[in-house]
């Protein structure tokens, strides 16, 4: 009789761990006896062409194999968190060397590669719940659901901060008063984004009834039986595929924050993205007007100092990293841009992203007039 040897887990050190074959590894052996990677290469320099069951078993090897030194073993790391990391490192990285990388990589590169490792999201997604999609041919045109769009939003303004604190505030161009305003912008966002995350919820109760009581509120039409998750849902409440449940007034599914926006959350995640947008130009301004020689300009009734000779922006290492952060803001806030556009057009129009992008906001609001975006945006702030 054989006995399976088990491992105890407090027994590991830092660096140690159990594979996916259940045996002790370290992670100075990533590198060593990689059957998967062989296997491939052997098949690439004999020419042959590579089968999907040899990618799968190369993503699951170092999906195995990506680890982080922790107390009582190493931890794993997901891959999408790994593709955040190593994507938002390598775009500043790249841009901090001339104008013209910085210019190539915000407008060019960077937008390609969000596009290649959102077409490889999707198709690794389809690929795993092949019968769902198969049934369904719309849910091919949707946005999956992944850890890599929430997971690149924290890398990028954990880096973002890191760089201005450790670059930025180190040249001692920027005094406290600009330092706690930028900062008292920046924690008003992350609260708002906070408890967008914290308070999404469905929205509704679900109303159990028996017998003539339960008839009488679906013939009244205030609750109805959804027929994806065949829940007892009211008559305004419409499913998500992404969080698999349904919302009472869902405007849509925010990929960056991984949750749903609906009645009881979208008023937090407007004002997370109107102080959003303000944390990322003022932080791109103060950085660009360290690294770069500054003007100030008058703008009615007040001046602001913006960056007038960027000829020496990148003469050394920190003020090329400045330069590039601030234009890896620029380039976060014109998304942050779009999405608080879009909230503010569907707020004057009194429907939700979801109805607007359907072409309903017309027959459902009536038209637009000049009293009625006022009243509104009354309603949207200040319901009940």
């Amino acid at each position: 009789m054989v006995h399976k040897v088990k491992y105890d887990d407090s027994a590991l050190c830092c660096c140690e761990y159990i594979n996916e074959n259940n045996q002790r590894s370290h992670l100075l052996a990533v590198l060593c006896d990689c059957e998967a990677i062989d296997e491939a290469f052997e098949r690439v320099f004999t020419r042959q062409s590579l089968q999907q069951h040899n990618i799968d078993k190369i993503m699951d090897t170092v999906g195995d194999r990506l680890r982080i030194p922790w107390p009582g073993g190493a931890k794993k790391v997901p891959l999408d968190v790994a593709a955040a990391l190593c994507c938002v490192f390598f775009t500043i990285f790249l841009g901090s060397f001339s104008w013209t990388l910085t210019i190539v990589t915000y407008s060019f590169i960077l937008p390609s590669l969000m596009l290649v490792i959102h077409q490889s999201i999707k198709n690794t997604v389809v690929t795993q719940n092949a019968q769902i999609y198969k049934r369904d041919k719309s849910l091919l045109k949707k946005n999956p659901r992944s850890r890599f769009y929430f997971s690149w939003l924290i890398v990028s303004l954990i880096s973002l901060l890191f760089i201005y604190y450790t670059q930025v505030i180190a040249e001692l161009k920027i005094n406290a008063l600009e330092n706690f305003a930028f900062m008292s912008l920046v924690c008003v966002s992350c609260a708002c984004m906070y408890l967008v995350r914290a308070t999404t919820c469905p929205g509704f109760e679900s109303k159990s009834k028996e017998g003539s009581e339960e008839s009488e509120i679906f013939e009244s039409g205030a609750w109805r039986i959804c027929g994806e998750c065949q829940q007892q849902v009211p008559r305004q409440a419409s499913h998500c595929y992404k969080c698999d449940t349904c919302f009472l007034l869902r405007d849509h599914h925010c990929v960056w924050l991984d949750t749903c926006i609906s009645c009881v959350n979208d008023r937090w995640f407007v004002t997370g993205l109107t102080f959003g947008l303000m944390a990322l130009c003022y932080g791109a301004q103060l950085s660009l007007t360290t690294a770069c020689h500054p003007k100030l300009v008058d703008v009615y009734f007040t001046t602001i100092l913006v960056p007038h000779i960027c000829t020496n922006a990148f003469m050394n290492w920190r003020y090329s990293l400045s330069a590039s952060a601030a234009c890896y803001s620029i380039f976060l806030a014109v998304f942050v841009s779009v999405a608080l556009v879009q909230q503010v057009v569907c707020m004057l129009w009194g429907v939700r992203l979801r109805e607007f992008r359907y072409r309903h906001s017309q027959s459902r609001s009536g038209g637009c007039s000049v009293k009625q975006p006022f009243e509104n945006c009354f309603r949207f702030w200040w319901r009940s």
